[in-house]
C-alpha cells in the first residue's frame, strides 16, 4: 500500500506540472466542470429541500428549461451533491440507484447499462449524451462507457428520461436518454484537485483550474487519470473441452485512463452567449476474449490481449434571444474515436450540427422546431473472424427535422405537446417518430401526465455489412466442422417501440414526496436471424452456415417505477427507489430483451455533523437472463444484494477526506456477462479512500 501511494503520488504530481505547462495552449479548447461543494461550506440542511428538487430546471424532456414537477416523463435528476456523496468514481456508477435503470459490471472497465429491459455491453435501445453531444459508437449504435469520461466533482446533473424520447432527440432515444450535464465555466473559478487511493480503485488522481479570460469570459482547464485492478475471474459453466483452453488464458482485466479537456464560456452580450469545449483520452485495457477456432477439440480460441483506445472531441454552441419569448441556437460538434483490438480495429469521425429556435405564438402555444445534420466516416480493420461487405471505409449521413408545439389548454394547469421528428438515414430511409404527452397540475401537491409515442431504433453498420464467424460446431462421424457465420443484410430495417405511459407525482407535505411512473412498450420488428443458408464450396475442410439478421420477432413488457423521498429531519433524508417488470418476448437469441424483475434502492442520507457526512445504500437486483459469452445460449444471472457506505469529512472549508466501501457485505457476484466474446468477472467488495482540495 505504502509502495503504491508513492507511485500515485509522483503521478499526481506529473498531472499538476503537465496542466501547468498546457494551461496556455489549452485554454482555447476547454471543457466545462465544478469543484466539489464541501459541507463546511453548505448550510447545516442535506443538499436541495424537496421543494427545490421539485423545482429543479431540466431540458432533456421538452429540450427547453421547465421544472422537474411538470414534466410529462418519468425522469429522475442526479444532483453534483448525490454524486460527491455516493463517491461515484465514474458515470456509470452514479447511475445504479436510478428506478427502471439497470446498470451492471462487466470487469474492471465495462458497464452494461439500460432502461427497461434490452440490457447488455452492446445495448442500443438507449440515447446518451455529454453538453449535447452523442456518446456513440456507429459499430453497434451503442456507447463504450469505459471510454465515456469526466471529472465527476464537476457534473452539475445528470437527467434520466425512462421511456421514448426520439420525437425530440432522434432514433435509438427507444427505452430511455441519459443526458450528462457539466457546469458553466463560471462556477468553477479557482483551482480544485483530488488524490485517491484503494484496492480496487489502485488509484485516481484529478486537477482543475478555472479563471476570468476577461469581464465577459471564464474558462477552465482539468486532466485526470486512473488505474484499476482486476476484478476476479467467474468460473463458467463450460463445455469439458473449452475448460482447458480457458485455463491456460490471463484473466487480466486492469485499466488505466488519461483524459484532459477544458471549456470556455464568453457572454457576447446581454442576449447572446457562445460555449467552446474539447476532451481528448487515451487508455489501456487488458482483456480476456475468446472466438471461433477451427482447431479441435475445443473449437474457441481463448486469447488475451491489451486493447488500446483513443479519442478527440471539440464542441462549439452559439445561442441568442431574439426576443423576451424567442430564443435560438447553433450547436455543432467533431468527435475522433480510435478503438484498437485483436479483432478488429474501428476508427470513427463524426461531424455533427444542430439548430433549434424556440417561441411563443400567440397565448397558447409553445413552439420548438429544429433542422440537423450529421455525417459518420468509419474505417473497419477485418480480421479472419470479422469482415465486412462493404469498403473498409464507409460514410453514412443523417438528416433531421422535428417540430413541438406545447398548447396550454387551462393556464398554468394543463397542457398538450404534439411533437414529431423526421430523418432520412442511409441504411432506412425515411423515418417518422412521433410523440403526445398531457400535462396536469392539478394543484402544488398533485401532478398527473400521460405519453404515447413511436421509436425507432435505426440499424447500425454490423447488422448491414459486417460478417462475423460467431461460433464453429465441431465435426462428427457424418459432418466436417461447420462455421456459423452471422451476416449484416441491407435488407434490415428498424426496430420499432409503440410506448404509452402514465405518471403521478405526489406531494402531500413539505417532507415527503411520491413520483410513480407506469408503462406499457410494444415492440415489433426485433432483431432475429434466419435459420441460415449452407455453403459447400469448402467441403471436406468444413462447410458455412450463413443465417441473416431479419426482422421476425416481437414482444412487450410493462411495469412502474417508484421513487420517494423523506426528509426526515435537516439533517436526515431518505430514498427508496423501486423498479418491477414484466417481459413477454420470443424466446430467440438474436438479443437480450430481459430486465431483473425487480430492482430496489434504499438510499440514507445523515449529517450528524456540521462537517461529517454519512451516505449508505442498499440494493436488491433480481435475477434475470443474458447471452452468454460466445452468444448462443442464456445463461441465467442469479440475483444479487450489496450495500454501499460513504464518509465524508471536511477537515476544514477547502479539504475534504473521505473514505468508501463498495459491494459490501455480501459475496463477490456476477452482475450481468457479455453478450459477445467477453469473459465473465466477479463483482466483490472495495475499498478506497479520496482527498480533494479547493484551492
Amino acid at each position: 500500500m505504502e509502495l503504491m501511494f508513492r507511485k500515485l503520488c509522483i503521478t499526481f504530481e506529473g498531472f499538476v506540472n503537465m496542466v501547468k505547462l498546457n494551461l496556455f495552449s489549452y485554454s482555447a479548447i476547454v471543457t466545462a466542470f465544478t469543484s466539489l461543494p464541501l459541507i463546511a461550506n453548505e448550510s447545516d440542511s442535506l443538499d436541495l429541500s424537496l421543494q427545490e428538487l421539485m423545482s429543479v430546471e431540466v431540458t432533456s424532456v421538452s429540450k427547453q428549461k421547465q421544472p422537474l414537477s411538470n414534466s410529462p416523463a418519468a425522469i429522475y435528476v442526479i444532483t453534483n451533491e448525490a454524486i460527491r456523496h455516493s463517491g461515484a468514481t465514474s458515470i456509470p456508477q452514479a447511475l445504479r440507484d436510478v428506478p427502471g435503470l439497470h446498470v451492471a459490471q462487466l470487469d474492471s472497465q465495462k458497464w452494461a447499462v439500460s432502461s427497461r429491459g434490452f440490457n447488455g455491453r452492446y445495448n442500443n435501445k438507449l440515447l446518451v449524451m455529454m453538453d449535447g453531444r452523442t456518446l456513440y459508437s456507429p459499430a453497434f449504435s451503442g456507447v463504450y462507457w469505459e471510454v465515456q469520461d469526466t471529472l465527476m466533482a464537476d457534473i452539475e446533473r445528470i437527467e434520466v428520461i425512462r421511456g421514448p424520447s426520439a420525437a425530440l432527440w432522434g432514433a435509438n432515444a427507444v427505452n430511455g436518454v441519459i443526458n450528462i450535464i457539466t457546469k458553466h465555466s463560471a462556477d468553477t473559478l479557482g483551482g480544485y484537485a483530488e488524490l485517491g487511493v484503494g484496492d480496487y480503485e489502485q488509484g485516481f488522481a484529478g486537477t482543475r483550474y478555472g479563471s476570468h479570460l476577461s469581464d465577459s469570459a471564464t474558462s477552465r482547464v482539468y486532466i485526470k487519470a486512473n488505474q484499476r485492478d482486476s476484478l476476479a475471474h467467474q468460473s463458467q459453466d463450460l463445455d469439458s473441452n473449452l475448460v482447458e483452453s480457458a485455463a491456460s488464458v490471463s484473466k487480466d482485466n486492469s485499466w488505466n485512463h488519461l483524459q484532459m479537456g477544458g471549456r470556455i464560456d464568453v457572454q457576447l452580450e446581454a442576449d447572446t452567449s457562445f460555449t467552446l469545449s474539447s476532451d481528448a483520452y487515451t487508455a489501456n485495457m487488458e482483456q480476456a476474449s475468446n472466438v471461433a477456432s477451427v482447431e479441435g477439440p475445443a473449437y474457441r480460441d481463448f486469447y488475451h490481449e491489451e486493447l488500446k483506445s483513443e479519442g478527440v472531441n471539440l464542441l462549439s454552441k452559439y445561442t441568442k434571444a431574439l426576443t423576451a419569448t424567442s430564443e435560438y441556437s447553433l450547436q455543432a460538434y467533431f468527435d475522433y474515436a480510435d478503438r484498437e483490438e485483436e479483432l478488429y480495429q474501428l476508427k470513427t469521425n463524426t461531424f455533427d450540427i444542430d439548430f433549434q429556435h424556440q417561441f411563443l405564438f400567440g397565448t397558447d402555444h409553445n413552439i420548438l422546431w429544429g433542422l440537423g445534420y450529421r455525417v459518420i466516416q468509419d474505417d473497419l480493420t477485418s480480421s479472419t473472424i470479422l469482415t465486412s461487405s462493404e469498403s473498409p471505409s464507409t460514410s453514412t449521413q443523417l438528416w433531421s427535422a422535428f417540430i413541438s408545439d406545447e398548447i396550454s389548454i387551462v393556464d398554468d394547469q394543463l397542457w398538450l405537446t404534439f411533437a414529431s421528428r423526421f430523418e432520412h438515414n442511409d441504411y432506412t430511409g425515411f423515418e417518422i417518430q412521433p410523440n403526445v404527452r398531457l400535462m396536469w397540475q392539478i394543484d402544488n401537491q398533485n401532478n398527473l401526465w400521460g405519453s404515447v409515442g413511436r421509436a425507432l431504433r435505426t440499424p447500425a453498420r454490423v447488422e448491414n455489412n459486417t460478417s462475423v464467424n460467431a461460433v464453429n460446431i465441431a465435426p462428427s462421424e457424418v459432418s466436417p466442422l461447420v462455421k456459423v457465420f452471422v451476416v449484416g443484410s441491407e435488407d434490415y430495417e428498424s426496430e420499432e417501440i409503440i410506448s404509452y405511459e402514465m405518471g403521478y407525482r405526489f406531494m402531500p407535505m413539505n417532507t415527503l414526496s411520491f413520483d410513480v411512473a407506469m408503462f406499457f412498450n410494444d415492440y415489433n420488428k426485433l432483431r432475429s436471424t434466419s435459420e441460415g443458408i449452407t455453403d459447400f464450396s469448402t467441403y471436406p475442410d468444413y462447410v458455412s452456415q450463413y443465417t441473416y439478421f431479419e426482422n421476425q420477432y416481437d414482444g412487450y413488457n410493462y411495469g412502474a417505477e417508484l421513487s420517494s423521498m423523506w426528509a426526515v429531519t435537516d439533517l436526515l433524508q431518505m430514498r427508496i427507489n423501486y423498479s418491477y417488470i414484466r417481459n413477454e418476448f420470443d424466446d430467440v437469441l438474436g438479443q437480450n430483451t430481459k430486465a431483473p424483475e425487480q430492482m430496489v434502492s434504499s438510499i440514507i442520507d445523515w449529517q450528524p455533523l456540521t462537517t461529517l457526512g454519512v451516505n449508505v445504500v442498499w440494493r436488491f437486483i433480481d435475477s434475470t437472463e443474458s447471452l452468454t459469452g460466445e452468444g448462443t445460449r442464456y445463461k441465467t444471472i442469479d440475483s444479487y444484494k450489496g450495500v454501499d457506505i460513504a464518509l465524508n469529512w471536511a477537515v476544514s472549508p477547502d479539504i475534504m477526506l473521505s473514505a468508501y466501501g463498495k459491494n459490501l457485505f455480501y459475496p463477490a457476484h456476477l452482475e450481468y456477462e457479455a453478450e459477445s466474446i467477453l469473459l465473465p468477472y466477479s463483482v466483490g467488495p472495495s475499498y478506497f479512500v479520496k482527498v480533494s482540495v479547493d484551492f
